[in-house]
């Protein structure tokens, strides 16, 4: 469908390429590009007759004002768009693009790359480079871009560009504009903490993220932290639940509570006879958590799930630990707290984060045991069995008493009594 189009666009005097990074991942990858945006720049039409040719192919939308993007309604995943100035260049069109491997163009027709900026050569040489030293004046998000491609694709970032981040003014940046990034270095590479510690050397985390940037240097218990410091842990563990992220029914919560886990021992972190430790510092993690979302203008879901993972994160390790002395109610109350599957992976990677190997499968098997044996779903939290409807039916009228009666009724069914024990109970209390 593409090339019908390219050729009606050429049947009018236009030309059209293939752009930015399907062009870089066409390189990297060949022809089998999937799940893949295709951005396509048409030179030599104006916007009216770019859009009457689509018409014949349907229903074509101008979004974005800034640099307005045409879209046909039944193919979202093209972009159709026109240089800024209807008289550029390929050069400068390829100019006003943020990196030379994003710079470069092939030809529709006839597969012809134009690469202006030296983008072939730093694609073998795995490096992000920046075509023009204007580019991030113009949107200083491209910080952001350059580390997390840095992280998506496995490349270096050129030390030019790298001091040009590091002098870019961040300040400006739409806070949601900054969290989509995020999202992408954590969700789409296998190794996160290639971008993150770019974020670091660059001064990001300094500048944007000092709840990232106190971990740094905030010292551990060497006996349960070989690996060093908070932030060495943290992006350890970052990694390894990048490697679990398929196994999660919400990769994205995974991910964000992988990176602000233990943002709350900078503030709980104590030295006690000589001893360093961080109690409760998965409560104060928890709070931070949240607030460092909402900065981002994070959704409320994310954000309350994040914060439940963050605040249950040690559990697991803790119960298997007391595993003959951890009572079923225990159990029930975790289930009926937080998804349990999502906080084992979440546990895993923590456990494993550490510079070492070990097995989180013991601690995994236990706990999954456990909830088999009581009949519970890990990522269900667990349904009342009296409800309203029983108290009224035994005579209570709602009121301030209602809802004591029952969480003291789902008291006792966390402590396994039966339906009928608790209505008898119940019963017992009204007639009184």
């Amino acid at each position: 469908m593409i090339k019908r189009i390219v050729q009606d666009i050429a049947a009018h005097g236009g030309r059209a390429f293939y752009t930015g990074g399907y062009v870089r991942d066409r390189l990297l990858q060949g022809e089998a590009v999937s799940g893949k945006d295709i951005d396509i720049e048409v030179f030599s039409l104006s916007q009216k007759q770019l859009l009457s040719i689509l018409a014949n192919y349907g229903e074509g939308v101008v979004v974005g004002k800034s640099f307005p993007v045409i879209k046909l309604k039944h193919y979202p995943q093209w972009d159709f768009t026109l240089p800024e100035k209807a008289t550029a260049s390929y050069q400068e069109a390829c100019a006003r693009r943020d990196f030379t491997i994003n710079a470069m163009m092939m030809d529709i027709l006839n597969g012809k790359i134009l690469d202006f900026f030296g983008g072939q050569a730093d694609l073998q040489k795995r490096i992000i480079r920046h075509t023009t030293e204007e580019v991030f004046a113009a949107d200083p998000l491209r910080a952001y871009r350059a580390v997390q491609l840095a992280a998506r694709l496995d490349f270096g970032i050129s030390p030019a560009t790298l001091e040009l981040i590091k002098q870019c003014p961040l300040h400006d940046i739409k806070p949601a504009r900054i969290l989509e990034e995020l999202r992408k270095l954590l969700l789409l590479a296998s190794r996160p903490s290639i971008g993150l510690r770019y974020m670091q050397e660059a001064g990001m985390l300094k500048r944007q993220h000092p709840m990232l940037f106190d971990l740094i240097n905030c010292e551990q218990s060497p006996v349960n932290h070989p690996e060093g410091d908070v932030w060495e842990h943290t992006l350890q563990v970052v990694d390894v639940a990048a490697g679990l992220k398929q196994q999660s029914s919400n990769p994205e919560v995974l991910m964000f509570a992988a990176l602000l886990h233990d943002i709350g021992k900078p503030a709980a972190t104590r030295i006690r006879e000589g001893k360093i430790t961080a109690y409760g510092h998965d409560l104060k993690g928890a709070e931070l958590a949240r607030i460092f979302l909402g900065q981002l203008n994070a959704a409320g879901n994310l954000i309350a799930d994040v914060y439940k993972l963050t605040k249950e994160h040690m559990h697991p390790v803790l119960l298997y630990k007391t595993r003959d002395k951890v009572s079923d109610k225990a159990i029930r109350k975790l289930v009926n707290r937080v998804n349990v599957r999502e906080l084992l992976l979440l546990a895993e990677a923590d456990f494993k984060g550490r510079g070492r190997e070990r097995d989180f499968e013991p601690v995994r098997e236990w706990l999954n045991q456990r909830m088999e044996s009581l009949g519970l779903d890990p990522e269900q939290r667990i349904a009342p069995w009296v409800q309203g409807k029983d108290l009224i039916a035994l005579g209570v009228q709602p009121g301030t008493n209602f809802r004591r009666l029952l969480d003291h009724a789902f008291e006792m069914q966390l402590e396994g009594k039966s339906r009928e024990e608790i209505l008898d109970w119940l019963s017992t209390r009204t007639q009184n």
